[in-house]
């Protein structure tokens, strides 16, 4: 019975937690370059259960009773990369990627960090920067264009009448497995991989790739989610209830 409801429980904390997944993912569905997270989950290690002390069964073969897991777990965070829609914008900030590369950023405390969203600026010193200030890197690292008044061609080459020419660093993973997301749509390494120069990445300037996420198919895994978590929730109370009656009945039987 016990069982039972550790059972149950271990379920409600899968749909939980798949809860908050569908809810950031659908929080960011307007969040550029956003890619959206779904989760893997497995159920324990079945383990086999016997009877034992019971004078009925004999001590010759087996007495095992068969099979029982105890509920399920998340085995695994997984990120969709597949691209979104391109949305023409017209600003020359705005950068997109049509392909598996990525855009290698220098962070505010000069760590190496990588993000598909292109929405950039330019800070008072002439330097191409992302919305939290991260540098935007070029093969001779960051990119000073001088002013808005720049162009950034297929093959992600930078020129203008005051911008110092160079060519975006654009990077991609031969498994993008290794990525781990940190926040404000910047992405780390886990491990020992190292990113390898994109062969078949287009930029497009005056363009943003929009989030990944299907909203409709987020909010139906949300009633399936809310479904299950609230049979979960039901067998909890009945087992509840259960155990609540066993020990009254203890009482009155001592």
């Amino acid at each position: 019975m016990v069982r039972g409801l550790y059972t149950a429980a271990t379920g409600m904390t899968v749909q939980r937690n798949k809860m908050d997944v569908l809810t950031n993912n659908i929080v960011n569905a307007e969040t550029t370059g956003y890619k959206s997270d779904s989760l893997v989950t497995s159920t324990f290690d079945e383990v086999m259960l016997n009877r034992i002390n019971d004078p009925n069964i004999s001590i010759v073969g087996s007495n095992a009773v068969g099979g029982y897991d105890y509920g399920s777990h998340i085995d695994e965070r997984i990120t969709d990369f597949s691209s979104g829609a391109l949305e023409q914008t017209n600003k020359a900030t705005d950068i997109a990627l049509s392909g598996d590369g990525f855009f290698t950023i220098e962070t505010a405390d000069g760590q190496i960090r990588y993000t598909k969203s292109g929405n950039f600026s330019v800070n008072s010193e002439g330097y191409l920067v992302t919305q939290d200030g991260g540098f935007v890197l070029g093969k001779n690292g960051r990119i000073q264009v001088g002013s808005s008044d720049f162009s950034v061609s297929a093959k992600g080459e930078v020129t203008g009448a005051t911008a110092v020419s160079d060519t975006l660093n654009i990077v991609s993973f031969t498994d993008t497995g290794v990525l781990r997301k940190e926040g404000d749509n910047l992405y780390s390494i886990y491990g020992s991989a190292t990113p390898v120069q994109s062969t078949d990445t287009t930029v497009r300037q005056g363009m943003l790739e929009s989030s990944n996420v299907d909203v409709t198919t987020e909010m139906i895994d949300m009633i399936s989610v809310y479904r299950n978590y609230e049979a979960s929730q039901k067998i909890v109370s009945m087992t509840d209830k259960t155990l609540e009656l066993t020990v009254n009945l203890g009482r009155i039987g001592g």
